[in-house]
């Protein structure tokens, strides 16, 4: 008998170690699945795109596919039926891409990096856009020692205009001598030597590069000794990631920083820029799921905006080419 009664009292103290167990556990067995879909510009993709991914799912994995009481599901199209989920937490993509989002309601967006002078609304904006090229291009050529500066553009490119005229408008206030931006020709090399600039800043164009490279390669042949500068003004195809023809000692000025010592101690899938870039962009969807506990547009956007900024995490930055490539300088605010 007693010992058919303590039979009876482990069968009850296992069931409640189970049951207790599986409260512990129903937040997760119950967790609701919901997607962050990545719209990918399928014409550009390449070795930024396939950078920006890995840091994204490196960023993902560490949380191990959660964020507060939600399964996370990453996708690169928009749901189907065979999907786990027609719930969308939030997208990622550029300027471009985003645009593509369903327009009601207005869903949650992190915009990875700017495509266009002008960025959708209602976008989280990751990392420095085109102005603030060209405002931390004119404040490192102030540094530098500059005075007096020739301005070159690409035309038509409303991207390199926007950083040109950043450059401009902010170099002017810091005492630069600034002229109005010329397009950047073969036939102005010897316009451009005469005028005895300190600096000669390409405010960019489109990859693959041949035109800065044509530009820059003359100035020298033409006895040209002063800095170089350009721009990265088509980013969805970083300078950083391609290997173009590059003059040793010429500058570019990105908005891809390499990841500062905290982020790269945690991320698996490499330290490069785009990298980084995605990493982040990742890590703020997260971690704004998290703080909303919500996949509800207007409270994500909300706990958006209580978030710390991740712009001191994505300045600009400083590279000079150097045996065939560019090496990181420093970071420009």
């Amino acid at each position: 008998m007693k010992r058919s009664g303590a039979w009876f009292l482990g069968i009850l103290v296992v069931l409640g170690i189970v049951g207790a167990v599986a409260i512990a556990l129903r937040p997760v067995f119950q967790r609701e699945t919901v997607a962050v879909v990545y719209l990918r510009n399928q014409r550009c993709w390449g070795p930024t795109g396939d950078a920006v991914l890995r840091g994204a799912l490196a960023a993902l994995k560490e949380t191990s596919d959660r964020a507060g009481r939600y399964r996370i599901e990453y996708m690169d199209h928009m749901p189907s039926d065979h999907d786990v989920t027609d719930v969308v937490a939030a997208y990622l993509g550029t300027a471009d891409t985003l645009v593509l989002r369903p327009s009601e309601p207005v869903p949650f967006a992190v915009s990875l990096f700017a495509l266009n002078p002008v960025e959708p609304v209602h976008c989280l904006q990751i990392g420095p856009g085109f102005e603030r090229q060209g405002k931390a291009a004119a404040a490192w050529a102030k540094k530098a020692g500059v005075q007096r500066v020739v301005l070159l553009i690409d035309l038509p490119h409303p991207r390199s205009e926007a950083i040109a005229e950043a450059f401009r408008s902010a170099g002017r206030a810091l005492g630069l001598a600034v002229d109005e931006p010329i397009q950047a020709l073969p036939d102005r090399i010897d316009q451009i030597v005469g005028s005895k600039p300190d600096l000669v800043f390409y405010a960019g164009e489109e990859a693959p590069y041949g035109t800065t490279s044509k530009i820059f390669s003359a100035l020298r042949e033409k006895g040209y000794a002063g800095k170089l500068a350009t721009a990265d003004a088509d980013p969805e195809v970083s300078l950083l990631a391609t290997r173009p023809e590059l003059v040793e000692g010429s500058y570019l000025v990105s908005p891809f920083a390499p990841a500062p010592p905290e982020v790269a101690a945690r991320v698996t899938a490499g330290t490069g820029p785009h990298v980084t870039a995605g990493y982040l962009a990742m890590k703020a969807v997260l971690e704004t799921i998290d703080r909303a506990d919500s996949v509800d547009p207007v409270e994500l956007r909300r706990a958006a905006s209580t978030m710390p900024s991740f712009d001191a995490l994505r300045p600009c930055a400083l590279y000079v080419a150097g045996k065939g490539r560019f090496e990181f300088v420093e970071t420009l605010p």
